[in-house]
């Protein structure tokens, strides 16, 4: 039959083009996809050369120090793996730290000289600063940060003041160590426990060091609130006869323990000076133990940090490392530190209302200072608000035997509130 021509009024149109079968029609609404991602890409990689990257709003930053033999050592690299544990976490947990990821960026090694000038990335998405460097960088560091809001966290800093001329901690400061002052409550712990109210307890300090007289006395207080009466030996450390006239002066007294407030080369010489005259009295040395002091048998100190490597408890820290993501922990005292101050701030972080979608630094800073349940090794820390360090912290009595530290026992010992003056 003859198909007729359409008439005007009428409008034609076409068949719809098939889909060619077996090809479903989100198909080509997929490719169209595909090709505007591949178009973003290609112009964020154009803005990428060109410098322009764009912000990542949701990315903060910290600041990380190194240890003083910087990333390559094996506290560098335990640093790098614990802070690499805990980006990931973040990352992967879905809300983030405050409903942001982290990125810790590690900075050059600094010394003495560097430290002063160094450049120091801070810009609005940086959290904080962590520090694991010696005591004399952390010192500069501390005066340079001390003005602002961002807050600086020391893996150490027994050396280091971070109170106000008048007391009480500068906002933003904060450390792992307990500061120097802790030895004078450990000491008074351990004569509590070893010896009796009579017993015959000395004092040695020097009036011409600032710490050796002020620890001396807030030593003599503890004693005395704890029921002895100190014998207090006032003396000047650079005159070589003074060891003697104390050694002579104690020998009325059958035995008894001589605390040591006045130096390295002072203890020694007072070590010495005991050992010429064959006293039964025992010298308390109130410093750092080292190697220089390996000679003088039988001397005794209280130290935070010395056993750490042995008796530390680190071991579950590196098998969680191990077995959730294959890292690996050659310094277990370096990464019990990061652990501990990566720990630290993201619980304070955890404490601001949630999501933080401005980075308070009063609110942070006030967080980090009560922040509590710290894990080092076997330790759990407490943050004291007013020392902006643990509220106590282990310490370990040792005594020098055969060249080397033998632990006598271990008690907790707490912080103390610095006082210029005592």
């Amino acid at each position: 039959m003859k198909r007729s021509k359409p008439h005007a009024g009428c409008v034609h149109t076409p068949p719809h083009k098939k889909i060619p079968r077996g090809i479903p029609g989100d198909f080509y609404r997929n490719v169209w996809r595909l090709a505007l991602l591949i178009g973003a890409i290609w112009f964020g990689l154009g803005n990428a050369a060109s410098g322009a990257l764009p912000e990542r709003s949701w990315m903060w930053n910290v600041l990380v120090v190194p240890p003083p033999e910087g990333w390559e050592g094996n506290a560098g690299r335990s640093i790098r793996s614990i802070l690499a544990w805990h980006e990931a976490e973040i990352a992967d947990s879905g809300t983030g730290a405050g409903g942001h990821d982290i990125e810790f960026i590690h900075l050059p090694p600094l010394d003495e000289a560097s430290a002063p000038s160094a450049t120091l990335p801070i810009n609005a998405k940086t959290v904080a600063v962590l520090s694991f460097a010696s005591s004399e960088v952390d010192r500069i560091l501390a005066g340079r940060l001390a003005g602002s809001s961002v807050p600086l966290l020391m893996a150490g800093g027994e050396e280091v003041l971070i109170d106000r001329p008048g007391g009480g901690p500068l906002p933003n400061l904060f450390a792992l160590d307990l500061y120097r002052d802790y030895r004078c409550a450990a000491f008074a712990l351990y004569a509590a426990r070893k010896l009796q109210p009579e017993a015959h307890v000395a004092l040695a300090a020097s009036r011409f060091t600032v710490n050796q007289e002020r620890e001396a006395k807030i030593c003599y207080g503890l004693l005395d609130d704890a029921g002895f009466m100190p014998m207090p030996f006032w003396m000047d450390a650079s005159a070589s006869d003074a060891f003697g006239m104390v050694s002579e002066e104690i020998q009325s007294a059958a035995d008894g323990v001589l605390i040591a407030f006045i130096g390295n080369m002072g203890a020694r010489e007072m070590w010495r000076a005991f050992m010429r005259v064959r006293t039964p009295w025992r010298i308390w040395n109130c410093a750092a133990p080292d190697d220089s002091y390996l000679s003088c048998r039988g001397m005794i100190f209280a130290d935070q940090n010395l056993f750490l490597s042995d008796r530390g408890g680190f071991g579950e820290l590196r098998r969680r490392l191990w077995n959730t993501r294959a890292m690996r922990l050659p310094d277990l005292v370096a990464g019990g530190r990061a652990e501990a101050l990566a720990e630290w701030l993201r619980r304070a972080i955890a404490a601001l209302p949630q999501p933080v979608d401005v980075l308070d630094r009063g609110a942070l800073l006030r967080a980090l200072a009560g922040v509590r349940d710290i894990p080092f090794g076997a330790q759990t820390l407490d943050i004291a608000p007013g020392l902006h360090r643990p509220a106590t912290r282990e310490v370990c009595i040792a005594e020098v035997r055969d060249r080397r530290y033998v632990m006598l026992e271990a008690l907790t010992a707490p912080g103390l509130p610095y006082s210029p003056s005592y």
